[in-house]
């Protein structure tokens, strides 16, 4: 038995199974796998045919009946005859030799109705007619009518006799759930002469660098979620929080895969399979390779693996050893900066978009000691939009490392402050705050009530008036906790420094947790302050947090 996976024949076994067909290919458990019957298989199943001549294409549509098998039988005896004869009630095309049993009676056809009589009751003679207005008659073949003309129906009255039939074959304008169909259980059988296809390839257009990197960044998380299909599209809403440009745009033709940039829904992923004309709300970020039929199969809600060409250029996360892996499996160069020893984690790539740093042979990679990474926890649940605004801000929505630009510290102070977007805070709205006191640790943001609104902080001494960002607790959103070492963070910290940070690991998180839970009760002896620089004068620009 053979089969086509991802475009490449395999042979398996008699009654392999997916699981068996798909061994080595490209595929993430959960998602769709897209079964396709081979064409020859879909053909007879289909109900059309085209029939070409010399003016035209026309194309009947089969009604089930006895005549209709007799006609999937015998097309292939009316190609190459000629319209022998017409009148204004009807075509007749043949003559042809069939086994069909003559019965005699008369016969009720409708316009356009397609069927077979014979010439002199002779079997022999067997002609094919379309009707050109309603009729009765008795022409040698009882309720033989076995279609329909349902498209193409001018061509019929350009028609002379002598024209001849050239070509008739079987249509699959739309596969059906019998033609082909997704599965997500591996277990079931192959047919022999399927086409199987495990992930959607799409080939990126460089035209639109910044949603190329949209749908990377999207694309690189799993599988993709199909959220919502239209007659002409498959969609994904995966990411919709995203600030995108007018890039490249132009008519989405089929296999065109767009991302919406602007207006409703920005941000959602779009797979073609009919053309729309151009809409400048759309751009294109690549076209489909392979996967062409998956992509369309999936069901609503259901999971597919996109893989796009170019693979994602991103080093930032990894140590400068596991970048240079990365980069020679791709064929580039690294060129390493800041701190250059095998085991620094990146903080910094550039180019960093992988359109631009896919036409570039040398990559910079800028390396930082690994314990200058700090992690902190966040609290989606509690606060999803605490959370949003600060992986947004900090840039931690599409790497692997943060950054935070220190805005206010001086020492002896009880919290450090970081710049935030004040803009972007405007539908800050108020969530979890902290309860009964703020601790050292605790990471906030100054919600969308107050005016210094996106305004990120640290807590460095516990307070029960004060969250981290000096407001107090109505104007203070709560988003985790700083599980890294403090001391080390504040050690030579300055304004307009920037530090980077990380989610933490479940289990950092778990031990930190494990901490807070053995902290010396209340009356015991407070925490030594951490060290920090001189005091400086705050530029007149900035304003200090409400705390004292």
């Amino acid at each position: 038995m053979r089969a086509i996976v991802n475009g490449k024949e395999k042979v398996l076994p008699d009654g392999a199974t997916v699981a068996q067909a798909i061994v080595g290919e490209p595929y993430v458990p959960g998602s769709s796998v897209a079964l396709i019957r081979p064409l020859d298989a879909q053909r007879k199943l289909t109900n059309e045919y085209m029939v070409k001549t010399p003016r035209g294409c026309f194309i009947i549509e089969l009604n089930g009946s006895v005549f209709a098998e007799a006609w999937k039988r015998l097309y292939h005896d009316v190609v190459g005859r000629n319209l022998r004869w017409q009148t204004s009630r009807l075509h007749a095309f043949g003559s042809f030799p069939t086994q069909l049993e003559k019965s005699r009676g008369t016969s009720t056809y409708k316009r356009y109705d397609c069927f077979f009589a014979l010439g002199g009751y002779d079997v022999n003679t067997t002609y094919f007619m379309i009707a050109r207005v309603d009729m009765s008659d008795d022409l040698g073949l009882q309720d033989a009518v076995f279609g329909r003309v349902t498209r193409g129906r001018h061509i019929l009255d350009l028609l002379d006799e002598g024209d001849v039939i050239e070509h008739i074959e079987p249509v699959v304008l739309r596969m059906t759930s019998q033609d082909a169909f997704p599965v997500t259980d591996l277990n079931v059988p192959v047919e022999d002469g399927m086409l199987i296809e495990t992930f959607v390839g799409v080939k990126l257009d460089e035209r639109s660098p910044l949603c190329c990197e949209h749908f990377l960044v999207v694309t690189g998380e799993g599988s993709l979620p199909i959220d919502e299909k239209g007659f002409s599209y498959s969609a994904s809403e995966a990411n919709m929080d995203t600030s995108l440009g007018q890039e490249y745009s132009e008519v989405r033709h089929p296999d065109t895969v767009t991302v919406r940039h602007e207006g409703y829904q920005a941000g959602k992923i779009y797979f073609y399979n009919q053309v729309r004309q151009l809409n400048r709300s759309h751009n294109t970020v690549g076209k489909v390779t392979n996967g062409h039929n998956l992509v369309h199969l999936v069901p609503l809600k259901g999971r597919v693996l996109v893989q796009p060409d170019p693979v994602r250029i991103m080093t930032i996360g990894k140590t400068q050893a596991e970048a240079q892996r990365f980069l020679e499996s791709i064929g580039k160069v690294q060129k390493r900066t800041g701190d250059t020893s095998d085991e620094a984690v990146i903080v910094e790539q550039e180019p960093e978009m992988t359109i631009h740093a896919s036409k570039e042979r040398e990559i910079e990679t800028m390396g930082v000691p690994r314990e200058k990474v700090y992690p902190l926890t966040m609290d989606p649940e509690a606060s999803p939009w605490t959370v949003r605004y600060f992986r947004k801000v900090t840039g931690l929505d599409h790497k692997p490392v943060g950054t935070m630009k220190v805005h206010f510290t001086f020492e002896g102070m009880p919290m450090i402050t970081f710049e935030g977007n004040p803009k972007l805070a405007a539908d800050l709205y108020p969530e979890r705050t902290f309860e009964g006191r703020s601790v050292r640790g605790d990471v906030a943001i100054t919600n969308m009530s107050r005016p210094q609104r996106g305004l990120m902080g640290i807590r460095l001494e516990e307070s029960e008036e004060f969250g981290p960002t000096g407001e107090e607790i109505p104007g203070t959103n709560l988003l985790g906790r700083f599980v890294g070492d403090l001391d080390a963070m504040m050690s030579g910290i300055s304004e307009e420094d920037i530090i980077y940070i990380r989610r933490a690991t479940p289990e950092e998180s778990a031990v930190k947790k494990a901490k807070k839970a053995g902290k010396p009760k209340e009356g015991a002896e407070a925490p030594k302050k951490p060290k920090t620089t001189a005091a400086k004068k705050a530029p007149a620009k900035r304003s200090k947090p409400k705390e004292d």
